[in-house]
Parts: C-alpha cells; structure tokens; sequence
C-alpha cells in the first residue's frame, strides 16, 4: 500500500472517529424504546445483502435505517445505529475476512456518512412549505449522504489499486444512486406511519 493510500485511510479514520467520540459525549435520547428498536432492526438488516440490477456485486439496506434516524433520532443516536450496523455487516459471515484496518474504515466512514446526512437535513430547516419541505430536505440529505458514503470508499479502491476515482465510482456506485432516492421516500412513508400510532419525529 502506498504512503498516499496510508495516508488517506488515516485521514478518514481520525475524522470518523472524531465523530464517534463526538457522539458518545453528547449522548442524548428523547425516546430510548424507539432507539433500541431501530438500532435491533438496523442490525438484523445489516446481514442481508440485496443484489440491484445494472450494479456489481450487492448492496447493504443500511442506508434505509441512517435516512430514517436522521428523520427521527438524535446524532448520537444516528451515529451509534450507523456504526453498529456497519460493524455487524464486517463481522458477521462475510464473503472475506476483514482486517482490523478495513473495519475502522468502513466504521470511520459510516460515522461521517451519518454527520453528512444529518447536517445537511438540519441545516434545511428553513425551507417553507412544512411536508413538501421535509421531503426535500430528505432527499438532499440522501443524496449527500449517497456521495459521503460512495466517494471514500472509491478513493481508498482508486488510491490501493491505482485507478482513476472516476472510473471506480461510476463502476461501482453511481447506479446505485436512485435507490438512495427511493429510500428516502421509504423512510419518509415509515415516519409517517410512526406519526399516526404516536412516534412523533424530531
């Protein structure tokens, strides 16, 4: 692996572990049962694996679960449900062992994937136009979150193999891209529902 390429994981690795230190010391869950039961699903999730047309090899609904706490949990909450999930799709019954440098990054990347996403929603919030606003305050936190999420791990594929980023993330992610669309309209549909049996939103 090149200085580069050893470089750039360190990199990402002390910002999202920055985040992760940021989340646990601001610690705080208006409803701890609605927590623990996105987290419990969110990890039962994490071992499936979908296979989507037109795209190589599968993808993780993970995704799904950040769009649905940045509609409905804390930071923390988010950052903790994230990573959590991430860190059961490294472990349990993978394709290829991963090494201990593989996990941070890919924890390291869900945590500022999650700071994105949800940093991005928040700062939308004055949008006008209340349910039309939160749609699209969604969709642009889903589409941040789709580019924090992909661009990393095709920078780290481009830097350890030595190709262009381009090529990587238009081979391996940029068709993925309207299913992060529809789920934001998955998860905005799910909120709804919590709304109509009592789980109000943030």
């Amino acid at each position: 692996m090149s200085t580069k390429a050893k470089t750039y994981i360190a990199l990402i690795v002390a910002i999202g572990a920055s985040v992760v230190l940021y989340a646990l010391f601001h610690w705080h869950s208006e409803d701890p049962a609605r927590f623990l039961c996105y987290l419990g699903l969110a990890m039962m999730a994490s071992q499936l694996k979908v296979k989507l047309p037109d795209i190589t090899g599968t993808m993780s609904v993970n995704f799904l679960f950040v769009l649905i706490g940045t509609l409905e949990l804390s930071l923390p909450e988010t950052v903790v449900l994230g990573c959590s999930a991430a860190l059961v799709q490294c472990l349990w019954k993978p394709k290829k062992r991963h090494k201990p440098i593989q996990i941070a990054f890919n924890l390291a990347n869900m945590a500022i994937g999650v700071a994105v996403c949800e940093g991005v929603f928040h700062s939308l919030k004055q949008l006008p136009g209340n349910g039309k606003a939160t749609s699209l305050r969604l969709a642009a936190a889903a589409v941040a979150y789709f580019l924090a999420n992909t661009l990393p791990i095709a920078g780290v594929i481009s830097l350890t193999e030595k190709k262009a980023l381009r090529t990587v993330w238009k081979d391996c992610y940029f068709w993925s891209f309207p299913y992060y669309l529809a789920g934001a309209g998955i998860a905005l549909a799910i909120s709804a529902g919590n709304r109509v049996i009592g789980w109000q939103t943030s």
